[in-house]
């Protein structure tokens, strides 16, 4: 998992204002269909780059023990 304590990405900070404004015309009654849609866009793409985050951080975790295992067997 991607650290806490990380900046968000540019990209990541402005699709959330994008969306923290959308979800205020949506509760303030004032959202269309399009902007209903735009949202559960947005939605998607910021949990779907928390997953690739995740995803890549796995593998370097991953990696970085395998190379471990394989120090440690060489050194046998």
């Amino acid at each position: 998992m991607t650290d806490p304590y990380d900046q968000p990405r540019p990209r990541d900070y402005a699709l959330e204002q994008e969306l923290e404004s959308l979800r205020a015309q949506e509760r303030e009654g004032h959202s269309t269909p399009a902007q209903q849609r735009r949202i559960e866009q947005l939605e998607r793409r910021l949990h779907g780059d928390e997953r690739a985050a995740e995803l890549r951080d796995r593998r370097e975790r991953d990696r970085g023990d395998d190379d471990h295992e394989e120090q440690a067997r060489n050194r046998r």
